[in-house]
């Protein structure tokens, strides 16, 4: 069956060892020759639901796929490729700051809260939660978790990692950056550009916070455009402010600069 690999794709493939590309190399082989009701019976669906993914599983990787078709027949799109592995956290480059320089903002000055005041919280009121009471937590029952139970992994369990292994990075490999080698984030990066965490989707409507080591920090709630952080009681911390590439600057409840994050926190979707 014809295939077609996504952008994701392709630079994962690049990334990974000799021996895994050789392994994702004999795959892809198999893919080209079988019909579409060999590969549905070959792989898993990704959920129990019906999404239309497709897991193809390798001794050290999984392939995700989906089905489609276009002017020239039906193919099948290689959607994802999740390689096993262990080590520290390490960004694939078009995600790593320290390699890309238009997600960096110690370089690109577009998204440096300190060089551009529309992304500053001390000079943009709209974005700073404390004058914009919209975003503040304290004075917004909707996204603050000690008010809010649907937002709040104490009273939530399908949110809480603690609970739902599926969103625990340590009992789950797939989201997991130190053994998934080619997970693409949300990374969260301190002012150094060095990784301090990762997050990972818990629902529509919540993120979860884990630092570098995978230990649970908190929820990651949306405000508008922004996302207000929370510890694991619920106490509001700090809040994201979208930079315009791709990207949050991370700042303290005072509205000191602290980090960064690379990457989609959750689909843009309304938060009330």
């Amino acid at each position: 069956m014809r295939y077609l690999v996504t952008p994701s794709f392709s630079e994962k493939v690049t990334r990974s060892s000799p021996r895994v590309l050789a392994a994702v190399g004999v795959a892809l082989k198999a893919v080209e020759t079988a019909t579409r009701d060999q590969l549905v019976a070959s792989t898993e669906p990704l959920l129990e639901s019906d999404v239309g993914i497709y897991v193809l599983k390798g001794s050290e990787f999984q392939i995700l796929l989906s089905f489609g078709t276009d002017a020239e027949g039906e193919y099948a799109l290689l959607v994802d490729l999740i390689v096993q592995g262990g080590g520290p956290l390490r960004p694939l480059p078009s995600r790593d700051p320290n390699q890309n320089m238009m997600i960096d903002p110690r370089r690109n000055v577009m998204i440096d809260p300190n060089r551009n005041m529309m992304i500053d919280p001390n000079r943009n009121m709209m974005i700073d939660p404390r004058r914009n009471m919209m975003i503040d937590p304290r004075r917004n029952m909707m996204i603050d978790p000690r008010r809010n139970m649907m937002i709040d992994p104490n009273r939530n369990m399908m949110i809480d990692p603690r609970r739902n292994y599926l969103i625990d990075p340590k009992r789950n490999w797939l989201i997991d950056p130190r053994r998934n080698t080619v997970w693409d984030g949300p990374y969260l990066f301190d002012l150094r550009g060095a990784v301090s965490g990762f997050l990972v989707r818990a629902s529509d409507k919540v993120a979860i916070l884990f630092d570098e080591h995978a230990n649970f920090i908190g929820p990651v709630v949306p405000a508008g455009d922004n996302y207000n952080v929370f510890d694991k009681a619920g106490i509001w911390t700090g809040f994201l402010v979208p930079n315009g590439v791709e990207g949050f600057n991370r700042f303290d409840v005072s509205g000191r600069w602290s980090g960064f994050v690379v990457g989609d926190i959750l689909p843009k979707i309304a938060t009330t």
